[in-house]
């Protein structure tokens, strides 16, 4: 199926996504969450639906389902919720999180030589709720809003600068990940964080933002971004991780891996085969002039003419 042009949001549905949307973080972080007013619901299903899951749901519901889709006048294919791609980005996540298990799994061996299953399965329904809240909620509204929703309606509504594409692209990634970026500053204060480190989070929450984004731009698959952006948050580690590769470097290896595997194996895996297609021509190019040489020369017999292996053999 051909691709379709995204349409272009009613210019107010920018503005009231961007105002009710600082609203509702702060009064879900300072008001809600301070109060503790989701902690019974969170007890009473056993860790499953938290507070962060019923926050993202309501911001899913005002914010992606009223502001941007019904005020807005968009489809879900206007921000990347496209039904086709969910295979492969639910393939690919769960390739994702299978090849940082195997990395752990040999870290363990070479640091300790033996594996022990890690110390947050004793709270397996919780953990189990962590990243369903990711997937279904946090990473699924973030997603949406900010990288299929806020980004290109930033460069679509930059169109004076149509002259100059790459400005007008880093101009709107700069825009939407900041956007991003800042919307976290009430939930930092309800996290009690200093304004040092909040300058610190802010930044890296921008650097985390523009590399969702390139991975939106490289694959045109926002489940693919949600999958990688769910399991940086909540890398659900089946075993004991060897010594930096715990804490914080258990995202850093998903976000790694998930780079790696988008970014660079490609262009490796090109190489390769354009290598043995190189190969493969070289070898029947050698095998057509001895061929011709058979042709033209009566005295060479078939016996002793080359095969076109001769020069993989030297």
């Amino acid at each position: 199926m051909a691709a379709q042009p995204i349409r272009p949001t009613r210019q107010r549905a920018l503005f009231e996504f961007i105002a009710l949307h600082l609203a509702l973080t702060v009064v879900v972080n300072l008001v809600f969450f301070t109060a503790g007013t989701f902690r019974p619901l969170a007890s009473a299903t056993g860790g499953l639906i938290s507070g962060s899951l019923v926050a993202n749901w309501l911001f899913i519901g005002l914010l992606v389902v009223w502001i941007i889709l019904r005020r807005g006048s968009l489809r879900f294919y206007d921000v990347g919720l496209i039904l086709r791609d969910g295979p492969f980005g639910i393939l690919f996540t769960a390739g994702l999180w299978a090849a940082a298990q195997l990395i752990h799994v040999i870290a363990g061996l070479l640091h300790d030589g033996s594996l022990t299953l890690h110390d947050h399965w004793q709270y397996a329904t919780f953990i189990i709720s962590l990243l369903a809240a990711q997937i279904i909620g946090n990473a699924l509204f973030e997603d949406t809003a900010y990288r299929g929703f806020l980004f290109p309606q930033a460069y679509l509504a930059l169109s004076r600068l149509r002259r100059w594409q790459w400005p007008r692209l880093l101009l709107a990634l700069l825009l939407s990940q900041g956007l991003f970026a800042l919307s976290h500053i009430p939930n930092r204060i309800y996290l009690g964080m200093s304004r040092d480190a909040l300058i610190f989070d802010l930044g890296l929450l921008l650097i985390w933002g523009l590399i969702f984004t390139a991975i939106y731009l490289r694959t045109d698959n926002l489940f693919v971004v949600i999958g990688v952006h769910a399991l940086g948050n909540a890398p659900t580690t089946l075993i004991t991780p060897a010594p930096g590769l715990s804490g914080a470097g258990e995202s850093l290896l998903i976000y790694a891996l998930a780079v790696f595997g988008l970014f660079m194996l490609p262009p490796i895996l090109r190489g390769v085969q354009h290598e043995r297609a190189y190969r493969r021509r070289r070898a029947a190019r050698r095998g057509r002039t001895a061929q011709r040489a058979m042709q033209t020369d009566p005295r060479r017999s078939a016996d002793d003419s080359p095969t076109p292996f001769a020069a993989d053999s030297e």
